[in-house]
């Protein structure tokens, strides 16, 4: 079954297969400056999948996860542009004013993608990537605050623009982030008395994980690599994607990316 998925979707020399080595470089390139500076990440959501059930990316999959704690993540995005090859680069609001996700993205400089949506429009970035998600213990009230407001931030956001358009989102933005820091402050007592979930930073608040599913981490094997993975891939998979041993229809084996440009 597998040999027929990679001939299928992503056989050797297409621009899929590229596309994924490409992000595969990326991550090798992540997991060496993680283990220097003590950094504890894991891979996440559709790659982790891709690991348990294909032993490395799913085949019609164009994207790659990882995951760190908030604590991680601060330190990662403090050192990362220092350690990154000329040829990667950090993407976050402060790097690129069009971008406004609460997480980061490590882009490679020398290719472009066109990806289905128009969250890309006013970007400054825009080659292959992998995305880092900070995870982080907050109540369900605090997530679905979050989630609303950022939807709004990506709305605005969207709309392609000039100069004026730049300030305004900067602004919406650093309100946003202001007000996720008087949430958090706020949300620290539901988080000591244990009603909390797993959460992507300031949004996305739909994990229901538990410190046993994650810590301590534990190791998987990932298109002939080893990296970190969550301390159960398996609970973690199941309480995302249910029978995640099968496989989906089709009509629904989805990718994200339009077209791909390798740039000389």
């Amino acid at each position: 079954m597998e040999r027929y998925l990679r001939e299928k979707y992503n056989p050797d020399g297409s621009i899929l297969r590229q596309h994924q080595l490409k992000m595969l470089d990326i991550l090798i390139i992540i997991d060496r400056i993680c283990k220097k500076h003590g950094i504890k990440y894991w891979i996440s959501d559709g790659t982790l999948l891709g690991a348990v059930r294909h032993g490395g990316f799913i085949p019609w999959d164009d994207d790659l996860d990882i995951q760190m704690m908030r604590k991680d993540f601060k330190h990662f995005i403090k050192i990362i542009s220092e350690e990154l090859p000329e040829n990667l680069a950090l993407q976050t609001h402060k790097t690129d004013k069009g971008y406004v996700a609460p997480y980061a993205k490590i882009r490679e400089l020398h290719s472009t993608i066109t990806e289905f949506h128009s969250n890309d429009v006013n970007y400054k970035y825009k080659g292959i990537y992998i995305d880092v998600f900070p995870l982080e213990r907050c109540s369900k009230i605090f997530t679905r605050i979050a989630d609303f407001m950022h939807t709004h931030l990506y709305k605005v956001s969207h709309v392609r623009g000039g100069q004026m358009r730049y300030a305004y989102v900067d602004s919406i933005f650093k309100i946003t982030k202001g007000i996720y820091s008087l949430f958090r402050g706020i949300d620290s007592i539901f988080v000591k008395s244990g009603k909390c979930t797993f959460t992507y930073g300031s949004c996305f608040g739909y994990h229901n994980f538990v410190d046993e599913d994650i810590m301590p981490l534990s190791t998987i094997e990932f298109e002939g690599y080893t990296f970190n993975a969550p301390h159960v891939p398996e609970t973690v998979l199941k309480k995302q994607y249910g029978n995640y041993m099968d496989l989906p229809a089709e009509e629904d084996r989805m990718t994200h990316t339009l077209s791909v440009e390798f740039n000389k």
